[in-house]
Order: structure tokens, then sequence, then C-alpha cells
């Protein structure tokens, strides 16, 4: 018999280490901190209004099906197909972060606001014959207000958490 065999007949079977853990029982009995905010962290993620049913999660599956399907097809339809797919999935992400954020779970601000920066430069080139340096001036004054904004909002959500 090997070092290896010995070694693993002498301390208790894998199973019982993982209830040990999932019970909390750390070294001397101490819960491990780690654990304990993993497991409070995933029970307060603010659930979805049509929560048992995967929403988002599917809208992310069909855009990037459509995206896969859109990046093969040629022509106006692959075209078609690369846009709208692209759109479904940003959405579904979308829904996600907005949702975090929105309830004080964590901050997207940066990802909010460079959507919003996103919205503002596709209309603002859409409806005005605009130069770069305008569209770059709106860049800039666009994140800088939705982030300021939006960080506000989410430390006064969460109680005063600061984290980036």
């Amino acid at each position: 018999m090997g070092k290896r065999s010995r070694r693993q007949q002498t301390s208790a079977p894998p199973s019982l280490k993982d209830e040990d853990d999932r019970a909390g029982a750390g070294a001397g009995g101490r819960r491990d901190h780690r654990f304990a905010a993993a497991e409070r962290s995933i029970k307060q993620r603010p659930p979805a209004p049509w929560d048992p049913f995967p929403l988002a999660e599917l809208g992310i599956l069909i855009g990037l099906v459509a995206l896969g399907i859109g990046w093969f097809t040629g022509g106006d339809l692959g075209e078609a197909l690369r846009v709208g797919g692209f759109t479904l999935a940003a959405l579904g992400g979308l829904d996600t972060i907005l949702r975090e954020h929105l309830n004080g779970y964590r901050s997207h601000a940066g990802l909010i606001a460079g959507a919003l920066l996103i919205l503002a430069l596709v209309i603002s080139t859409s409806l005005f014959d605009v130069g770069i340096v305008p569209r770059a001036a709106i860049a800039v004054v666009v994140f800088g207000l939705a982030f300021t904004a939006l960080r506000r909002d989410f430390i006064r959500r969460s109680g005063g958490k600061r984290v980036l």
C-alpha cells in the first residue's frame, strides 16, 4: 500500500467533508465567512417578476442563435438576423443588470451609462447630421451625467454601500 492510499483512508470521506462545509463548520467549529457571504449574496439576488420562467436567459439564447444563423446567412436576411439577435441578447442582459442595480444588489452604473451613451449616439446620428466632435461631446456628457446619477441612486438603494 502506498502513501497516497494510506493518507486517503485516514481522512474523512468526501461526502462528510462536504456536509460539514455546507453546515458551516470550519476550523475550530467556526463558520467560514467567505461561504456565509456567498450564501447571503445568492439568497438576496432580486427575483424577476416572471421568476420561475427564465425569460432573460431564453432571450439571450435565442439572440445568440439568431446571431449565429445571421453570420452564415448572407444578404438582407442575414443582416436582419444579426441585428435582431444582438438586440435580443443585449435586452436579456440589460434586464438582469437593471434588476440588480435598481434593487441595490450590485452596482452596474457603468454598464447602464454605457447603454444610454450608445442609445444617445444612435439617436443623435440618425436624427442629425453632426460631426465627430459633437458626437464625442454628447458621449462624454451623457455618460458622465448618467453614471453620476446611477451611482448615487445605487448608494441610496443599497443602504450606503459604496462598492465600485
